[in-house]
């Protein structure tokens, strides 16, 4: 039977990729996002199902998993990767003493809730059958993005979140681990990080690792992957007593 595969923020970007390369694999995947004209075309393009889901909503992701079930399969691999930045693409960029309370709760309710509702609604699902969950989560949450700082709490919220939820389930039936990558080219990506230095990735590149973190990745592990060139590695860290 073929694998059934959940994304989201699956109708552009890394999402996208991840979705195509699943497909690619044999993967039955559900294309779960807001952006309901892509994600439909997305769907259609690799054979899998498109299912309006937004993540800031608990509701709505737990719809979205139900929804998977009843189209395709109770999810045995899921790629948490909605994600933003505080402004939108081409906006200036704002101090934090600057941010709105609506931009704060905004960027919060994607890039964390959207991650916290999808463990919440997935883990016991997964716990029964086993799975994977892997999470984007991105190199600003080892360094630092000085022109996002919400971005940068969120991505080191999602390393924390990642490592704790992973050791909470040791030893048991499902794995979780994260992504973190380089400068991708994404809708997201601001123009001053698209100059040759930074390395920017193609989204198949990401796609791959992550499609092997779903496959094949430790539980806990946290895959860095800063350009095409250089192969990932683990971002190590020593737990609590």
């Amino acid at each position: 039977m073929s694998t059934i595969a959940l994304v989201t923020g699956g109708s552009t970007g890394i999402g996208a990729a991840v979705c195509k390369q699943l497909a690619a694999s044999g993967a039955r995947v559900a294309v779960c996002d807001i952006n309901a004209g892509a994600g439909e075309a997305l769907a259609a393009e690799i054979g899998g199902t498109f299912i309006h889901c937004d993540v800031t909503d608990s509701q709505s992701v737990a719809d979205a998993v139900a929804l998977c079930g009843e189209r395709l399969g109770p999810p045995e691999l899921a790629h948490l990767n909605a994600g933003i930045m505080t402004v939108p693409t081409g906006d200036p960029f704002l101090g934090i003493e600057e941010v709105t309370e609506a931009q704060y709760r905004r960027i919060v309710g994607v890039n964390l809730d959207g991650v916290y509702h999808g463990l919440r609604h997935l883990l016991p699902l997964m716990r029964e059958r086993g799975g994977a969950i892997t999470i984007t989560a991105s190199t600003a949450g080892l360094s630092v993005v000085p022109v996002d700082p919400m971005y940068t709490a969120t991505k080191y919220a999602l390393i924390g979140l990642t490592r704790a939820v992973a050791a909470a389930n040791e030893g048991g039936n499902v794995r979780i681990n994260a992504i973190c990558p380089g400068v991708v080219d994404t809708q997201i990506v601001p123009d001053a990080y698209k100059a040759p230095e930074f390395g920017m990735m193609p989204t198949s590149v990401m796609a791959n690792e992550i499609v092997d973190l779903l496959e094949h990745g430790e539980n806990g592990e946290i895959r860095v992957k800063t350009n095409a060139d250089t192969p990932a590695f683990r971002a190590e860290v020593q737990p609590l007593a």
